[in-house]
């Protein structure tokens, strides 16, 4: 029902993990973010064709290398605007970083999917 919103896109290549969903169009370039460790469920659309680049983000805890939160950060090609979109953050992690390995791995190839499509 969530992806049905997005009108022509057709979200063909998708991962499901820890209770999110990543989705990507890549024949018209869209991409969507579903987090439903929140209620109501967190939901990030970008059109792949507006994004310059895209890089996945880890935040560390001051004076650690604990990580706290991965953000998916798009740079617009229009105004140089960057938009980031929650991906991993240490609240919502139910187990106390037990998601975080796993998440880690999956946003470093999403990135690299997303920057294709960008490129492509």
């Amino acid at each position: 029902a969530i992806f049905s919103r997005f009108g022509n896109f057709d979200f063909q290549l998708s991962d499901t993990q820890n209770k999110k969903v990543l989705a990507i169009d890549e024949k018209n370039k869209g991409f969507v973010f579903i987090d439903f460790n929140s209620q109501p469920e967190d939901v990030h659309f970008v059109n792949l064709n507006d994004v310059s680049s895209v890089k996945a983000v880890p935040t560390t805890e001051s004076h650690s290398s604990n990580v706290v939160k991965i953000e998916f950060e798009f740079q617009f090609k229009q105004n140089q605007k960057k938009q980031s979109i929650p991906f991993y953050t240490i609240e919502r992690d139910q187990i106390g970083q037990v998601y975080l390995y796993e998440d880690r791995q999956l946003s470093k190839k999403w990135e690299a999917l997303i920057s294709q499509n960008i490129s492509a």
